[in-house]
């Protein structure tokens, strides 16, 4: 391997931190301390919003939303995990995107702000307006700055493993994905108490039917955009600041979801209409997410190149191109790339590198 083709690799193992472990506790980051008090907060409140009022007649629906919530989220996690193939994140990571959507984003900042937002627009222009367009001018705003918060608490949590835009891209899917599992098993219960439990199942499954439906573009969708537009803000050691990219981002992701949440306030009522508009929204909302991909590709790629480069060098001298052992060449970068990160002991206080691995 040439010195500067291994260069290359040790810079890009240093920018993007690939092989590194995530390391939760710290106690010497306030922002842990803030994500434990928000957290647990939020889970506290959403058991007694969601679960505690509905534990005795409603035990059956409770049951059933709860299971489809599990399948839900394997799913999900699963095709989310699936794409993730440049640098899959810490498991540990995803699951402190996943619990800061379902608790923190979804009870202490969404629940509180879209009922403020919708009593002051009742009182500023009236019921019937309110009732068409309150969803559509209160939850983009609110519940999109909610889980955006997520992809900086992460930031902060990991400095070292959040700098890419794809890292924004997928971390804010898996926060969107805790939100949308926390709001999906609300609207699930909500559907099952109609007409005072009369009929539970008949409510559930028509809610179960119809979130399934909007779950397809839906909040992870929305927040993964989000929190690609965020990283393009701040920037990092791998990636460039771009305002007019993070900007962008950030703004469609918000007018997808209000356009999603007043289909028939727009439509007046029609169902081909409403139908139409969907189809579209669905188009725009998933055309920007093929465009954040395609500003991300070009940057991560080159980072995949530069560590996988010298292993490729190599096969190629020694004659074994076709072999297919060329990943554990990749294998044994990655691996490099931890141990060596491992041999350095974390920092004792809060910084830049505050969250460094710790074996």
């Amino acid at each position: 391997m040439s010195p500067a083709l291994l260069e290359s690799r040790s810079a890009a193992l240093d920018k993007t931190a690939w092989g590194e472990k995530f390391r939760f506790v710290q106690p010497r980051n306030v922002v842990f301390w803030m994500y434990l008090w928000l957290c647990g907060v939020g889970a506290v409140k959403g058991w007694q919003v969601v679960v505690t009022p509905y534990t005795g007649y409603f035990g059956r629906a409770l049951l059933v939303a709860g299971i489809v919530a599990v399948i839900s989220v394997i799913v999900w996690g699963w095709w989310f995990r699936h794409i993730d193939r440049f640098e899959r994140q810490p498991l540990g990571l995803v699951v402190t995107g996943f619990v800061w959507g379902a608790t923190a984003a979804t009870f202490v900042m969404a629940v509180p702000g879209n009922s403020a937002l919708g009593s002051l627009y009742t009182k500023l222009f009236g019921q019937v307006w309110a009732q068409d367009w309150y969803a559509a001018l209160s939850a983009p705003l609110v519940e999109e700055t909610a889980k955006g918060i997520g992809i900086v608490v992460l930031l902060a949590l990991a400095p070292r493993l959040v700098r890419t835009v794809t890292d924004g891209l997928l971390l804010g899917a898996f926060i969107g994905l805790g939100f949308q599992t926390s709001e999906d098993f609300m609207y699930s219960v909500a559907g099952a108490t109609q007409g005072f439990g009369a009929h539970q199942t008949d409510g559930l499954v028509g809610s179960i039917a119809i979130r399934t439906f909007s779950d397809i573009i839906s909040h992870p969708l929305f927040t993964a955009l989000f929190c690609a537009g965020v990283m393009y803000l701040i920037g990092s050691a791998a990636q460039p600041r771009r305002i007019g990219r993070g900007v962008a981002l950030i703004v469609a992701p918000i007018v997808a979801h209000g356009i999603w949440n007043s289909l028939v306030a727009i439509s007046g009522g029609s169902r081909a209409l409403t139908l139409v508009i969907a189809l579209g929204d669905a188009i725009f909302a998933l055309t920007a997410l093929w465009i954040a991909f395609v500003w991300a590709h070009p940057r991560e790629a080159q980072f995949v190149r530069d560590v996988l480069r010298p292993g490729s060098r190599v096969r190629s001298a020694d004659g074994r191109r076709g072999d297919g052992r060329w990943w554990l060449a990749a294998a044994a970068a990655v691996c490099q790339g931890w141990y060596q990160s491992c041999r350095t002991p974390a920092s004792p206080t809060p910084g830049p590198r505050g969250g460094g691995p710790v074996c």
